[in-house]
C-alpha cells in the first residue's frame, strides 16, 4: 500500500510540479531547500541536510555517483519536497565569475561585448563554456556594470545528467557563489543597507572556501579556494590515531567546551594556514586599489562553525567577524516546519540562495 501511495504522489507531483527548489551539493553533505512567501517576505518552507561519506566528492569531482544520487533523494524525502524542478548550484575550478563594465547599447550589443570581453578571463576556454551575465545598473563611465559567469559545458551536462537520473528536472543552473551573494543581498543588505558599501563574505566549507567582496549592488571580487575544514578532520585522525568518524565527532566540540590542548593545536595549525591563504587573496583585491571601503566581514558554511575559526580570522584581517544568520535578517520559518532555524543558519546559505530563484 505504501509503495502505491508513493507512486501516486510521484504522478501527481509531475502533473503539478510546484516551484523551483534549491539543491546544494557540497563535499560534506547535500542540502535541499524550498521557500514560500515572497522575495520581500521570504519563508523557509522545507529544508533537509544529508551527510555524504568520506571521499564521495574530492575537489569538486564526484567519485561515488550512486551515493550522491542516494543523498539527494533522501534529502528530498526527508524535507517532504514534492516539486520536481531544481535550481542546482555548481562550483569549482571549472566555473568563473567576473564583474566588468560594459558600454550602453541594445541587448544584442551588450551580449556581444560580454562574450568578446569575457574570453580573456575564462581559464578553461570560452569555446568549451556556457556564458551568462546580469546587468547591475549604470556606472560612472556612462555604461553599465555586469556580473558575468561561465562554466564548462561538460560540467553543466554532467550535473544535468545527475539531476535527471534522480527523476528531477534541472530547470536552473546557478553558480553557488552567485546564490550565496543573492541570499546575502536579499536578506542581510536589505536589513542593513550600509553593508552594500563594502562587505567581505566568506563561505568556509569542507573542501572549498568561497570569498566574495560585495559592494554597489553586487560582487566586485570572487575567489574559490581548494581548502576547507576537512583538513582539520584529517589532522585529528592522523595525530590522534582515531577513525574518520571519531575525528569528525572531535572536530565538532561545542564552542562552550574547554578545548583539549591537542585539538586546540590542530585548530590553530590548520586555520592559520587557511586564513593566510584567504588573506593573500584579499590582499590581491586590496592591491587593485578598490578595497578601502570594505568595513564588514561575515562568515557562513559548516567549517565556519568550528571553534576558533572566527576569532583567528578576525585577528588576521583586522575586522570584526560576524556569522551570516539568515534568520536575523528577515527570513522566517513557515508554519509547520519540522526543523529549527539553528539547524539551517550555519549551513543553508547557498541552498537558500538557490531556492530564491522560485521568486523569478
Amino acid at each position: 500500500m505504501s509503495n502505491f501511495k508513493e507512486q501516486l504522489e510521484d504522478i501527481l507531483s509531475q502533473l503539478n510540479p510546484g516551484g523551483v527548489f534549491g539543491v546544494d551539493i557540497g563535499a560534506h553533505s547535500v542540502k535541499v531547500c524550498e521557500l514560500a512567501g515572497s522575495e520581500k517576505k521570504p519563508q523557509i518552507k522545507k529544508f533537509a541536510c544529508v551527510p555524504l561519506g568520506e571521499a564521495v566528492i574530492i575537489e569538486d569531482e564526484i567519485q561515488k555517483l550512486d551515493e550522491v544520487q542516494e543523498a539527494i533523494l533522501k534529502a528530498i524525502k526527508k524535507a517532504g519536497i514534492k516539486s520536481k524542478q531544481v535550481c542546482l548550484g555548481i562550483s569549482g575550478p571549472n566555473t568563473m565569475t567576473k564583474r566588468m563594465a560594459v558600454p550602453d547599447g541594445s541587448d544584442e550589443e551588450v551580449e556581444d561585448h560580454v562574450t568578446w570581453e569575457s574570453v580573456q578571463y575564462i581559464p578553461f576556454g570560452a569555446d568549451d563554456s556556457e556564458i551568462d551575465y546580469d546587468l547591475l545598473g549604470d556606472n560612472e563611465s556612462g555604461g553599465k556594470d555586469a556580473v558575468v559567469v561561465a562554466a564548462r559545458t561538460d560540467l553543466i551536462e554532467a550535473r544535468q545528467d545527475l539531476i535527471e537520473s534522480c527523476k528531477l528536472k534541472p530547470k536552473i543552473m546557478e553558480l553557488s557563489v552567485i546564490a550565496l551573494v543573492n541570499a546575502f543581498e536579499t536578506l542581510a543588505i536589505k536589513a542593513n543597507p550600509e553593508l552594500d558599501e563594502g562587505t567581505i563574505l566568506i563561505d568556509y566549507g569542507s573542501q572549498s572556501t568561497k570569498i566574495v567582496v560585495i559592494r554597489d549592488g553586487g560582487p566586485v571580487f570572487t575567489k574559490e579556494l581548494n581548502l576547507g575544514s576537512s583538513i582539520v578532520t584529517e589532522e585529528i585522525q592522523r595525530q590522534m590515531a582515531v577513525s574518520h568518524d571519531e575525528a569528525e565527532d572531535l572536530k565538532w566540540i561545542s564552542k562552550d567546551t574547554v578545548l583539549p590542548q591537542e585539538i586546540l593545536g590542530i585548530y590553530q595549525q590548520v586555520f592559520t594556514e587557511h586564513i593566510q591563504e584567504i588573506k593573500k587573496n584579499l590582499n590581491f583585491y586590496i592591491a587593485a586599489g578598490t578595497a578601502e571601503q570594505v568595513a564588514h566581514c561575515f562568515i557562513t558554511g559548516g567549517g565556519a562553525r568550528v571553534p576558533l575559526f572566527a576569532e583567528l580570522l578576525s585577528a588576521n584581517i583586522g575586522l570584526e567577524v560576524n556569522d551570516f544568520n539568515p534568520f536575523e535578517c528577515g527570513l522566517q520559518l513557515a508554519k509547520g516546519s519540522n526543523f529549527s532555524a539553528q539547524e539551517v543558519a550555519g549551513i543553508g546559505a547557498v541552498s537558500i540562495g538557490l531556492a530564491m530563484r522560485c521568486f523569478g
